[in-house]
């Protein structure tokens, strides 16, 4: 007998275990320099850590949470988002603490979305959008990302019968940022057409340049969008599963009736630690920033230095590069370049067809790493 439900089928297959198995065959011979995943090679600062211990006395801690989050890390959410981009929140209206935003992407379509209801989202981009819409019973709809367009998409691509439409700004993989002429337009249009937008910002806080804009900045936002904003890149806590979503009050509010029947909320010392964290942002986010800084820069020298042409928009810790001419797709480059250097890249047609002839290098790994990719980078001939 078999216990699997239909719906589970087109995510079933993994086109890139072909490239799995390079990776342990080059394993067995060199060490490997895994550029494929986005996961901080450094832990949270101190202060957070610090924080978690603190609370771990506290008797509360180990009770249920709230569903919505604790208070107190509510209205930290809300003096963050008032001194990071001037928008005020009302922290029992706007503000929805998560279990990473992971979790509230991926369950968002199904508090929003009615069966059959389109959900568009950008491609290349984060699986879980496609996922989301999909498992709600909803059609999914890509809206590609072109190089011509600095990988903004369309607004007037959206179908006209779209209810949810997702984007990611700033984006993963492309590295890209909105500017406000783009978030207005698509304001504009879903109070023509009556959509919801969902902002995917987990990479708001890793710039090196010009702040990265949230859409509430947008005038009309609240009325029409939400956004949802992680602690795991912008304090390295990945493992710590906690994020939050923000923005418009329906929304917000049809999100935590759905999560009551689905979790029990988020271990209250690490919304402390959470809270410890927004609270001292403008003091433990720059030296985050700085390391992925250089490293960008590194890699992107040595990528030029190679004859690859590699790019960053000024955000996140990604370098989004062209394949050479003379591979037929990002995966034979990306084993080509492992079997050559046993440096591991992402395809970018990982992450949907528009990413194709593209690839992905994520700088978090140890700067040791990166020195020795960029040594083996150069001294052998990949192009």
């Amino acid at each position: 007998m078999k216990f699997r439900a239909r719906r589970l089928e087109e995510f079933s297959t993994y086109a890139f275990a072909e490239l799995d198995r390079v990776k342990d065959e080059v394993a067995r011979t060199r060490r490997v320099i895994d550029m494929g995943v986005g996961d901080p090679d450094f832990p949270p600062p101190k202060e957070i850590q610090g924080a978690l211990v603190v609370s771990l006395g506290d008797i509360n801690t180990h009770r249920y949470p709230s569903y919505q989050g604790n208070p107190r890390l509510r209205e930290s959410i809300v003096r963050f988002f008032l001194n990071r981009f001037k928008v005020k929140l009302d922290p029992d209206k706007n503000v929805l603490v998560l279990i990473g935003s992971k979790e509230g992407i991926f369950h968002f379509p199904l508090a929003v979305l009615n069966p059959g209801e389109v959900g568009a989202y950008t491609e290349p981009g984060y699986p879980v959008y496609r996922a989301g819409i999909v498992f709600a019973g909803g059609v999914p709809h890509p809206i590609p990302l072109r190089e011509e367009n600095n990988f903004l998409p369309d607004p007037d691509a959206i179908p006209e019968n779209t209810k949810l439409v997702w984007v990611n700004y700033p984006n993963n993989p492309t590295s890209a940022v909105a500017t406000y002429e783009f978030f207005t337009h698509l304001v504009e249009l879903a109070h023509q057409r009556g959509f919801i937008i969902a902002n995917d910002a987990a990479y708001s806080e890793i710039y090196f340049g010009e702040p990265p804009l949230s859409i509430l900045q947008i005038p009309g936002a609240m009325d029409v969008a939400v956004e949802f904003h992680s602690l795991s890149k912008t304090f390295s806590m990945t493992g710590w599963r906690v994020g939050f979503m923000v923005g418009n009050p329906d929304a917000v509010a049809s999100m935590l009736t759905l999560k009551k029947y689905v979790d029990s909320g988020v271990f209250g010392a690490v919304q402390e630690s959470a809270r410890t964290a927004l609270d001292n942002y403008f003091i433990l986010s720059d030296d985050i920033r700085k390391i992925y800084q250089r490293r960008v820069r590194k890699w992107l020298s040595a990528l030029k230095e190679a004859g690859i042409e590699g790019k960053n928009f000024g955000a996140t810790f990604y370098v989004w590069a062209k394949i050479p001419e003379n591979f037929e797709s990002s995966a034979k480059f990306c084993e080509h370049l492992l079997r050559k250097t046993g440096i591991v890249a992402l395809p970018g047609s990982a992450m949907g067809p528009s990413g194709e002839n593209f690839v992905r290098f994520s700088m978090t790994l140890p700067d040791r790493d990166i020195e020795a990719g960029i040594s083996r980078l150069l001294s052998e001939k990949i192009t």
